[in-house]
């Protein structure tokens, strides 16, 4: 194990225990990974994982070799490091975003981090899975609504907003369908018990297109604290709790909250 890429695999297959999560976490292909850790099982004279119903298993092995080699890296990286952070030495940007805030910012999300950094952006609509991938280091921030998350998540809450009906309230009411936000609740009827939608779709741009014939339920800032709807929807940053206070991260943050405070609703 001579080559720190491949140190970084291995640790990459011990925090997330599967070559796919490990190759998005690091940015690379799951072949790659499969063919580093073929590699490694040669070198080292251990198969190092196996194949269980939850993923890859460490052996006793690999438990037992991990700690020293994370800190190993840990004094590399740190010996490597500018003694001032600099974002033009970032390499990768992943960034999971409720999809009315992707459509509408970022744009200028992209163009803010590109003004001070050639880094990859991979930036994508908020899903099943986006929590779960801020806590193995595979996203560095999500945007979502403020909700109750697990403790090893830190959520730094902006600002709340209100609801109200949009569109031809004559047609059909459209349930617009946000990841993680209402697939089970139906905050309509928070407002109208009365209604039963007759449209479901989770796709923005058609929501939008219909709206001269059928309507349905917008969200936007309420900066004046003059709710027409109070549904208690706080827009918030989220960040795995122990890196939050990372250089990274809180360079991360301190961009992106005025370009998240730009936004008019949807």
């Amino acid at each position: 194990m001579n080559d720190l890429n491949t140190l970084h695999v291995f640790l990459a297959l011990m925090q997330t225990c599967s070559t796919t999560r490990a190759a998005q976490k690091l940015g690379r292909s799951q072949s790659y990974v499969s063919k580093v850790l073929a590699q490694l099982r040669e070198e080292l004279d251990d198969p190092l994982f196996v194949r269980s119903a939850e993923g890859l298993t460490p052996t006793s092995y690999a438990v037992s070799v991990e700690p020293k080699l994370r800190a190993a890296l840990e004094q590399v990286n740190q010996a490597l490091e500018p003694e001032e952070f600099n974002p033009k030495f970032i390499d990768k940007i992943t960034l999971h975003i409720v999809e009315p805030y992707l459509i509408t910012i970022g744009k200028d999300i992209i163009d803010a981090i590109r003004k001070e950094c050639d880094a990859v952006i991979d930036i994508r609509q908020w899903n099943a899975l986006s929590e779960t991938m801020i806590q193995q280091e595979v996203v560095d921030i999500g945007i979502h609504l403020l909700s109750n998350k697990a403790q090893t998540l830190h959520q730094k809450p902006l600002f709340r907003g209100c609801a109200y009906f949009e569109g031809n309230k004559n047609g059909d009411y459209i349930k617009y369908v946000i990841s993680g936000v209402n697939e089970f609740v139906n905050r309509y009827e928070m407002i109208d018990p009365a209604i039963e939608p007759k449209i479901y779709t989770d796709n923005h741009i058609l929501t939008t297109q219909l709206m001269d014939q059928h309507y349905t339920l917008r969200y936007a800032p309420d900066r004046k604290q003059s709710f027409e709807h109070d549904l208690d929807l706080t827009v918030a940053i989220i960040t795995k709790a122990s890196r939050r206070q990372s250089e990274k991260i809180q360079w991360l943050t301190k961009l992106l909250v005025p370009i998240i405070e730009t936004f008019e609703g949807y």
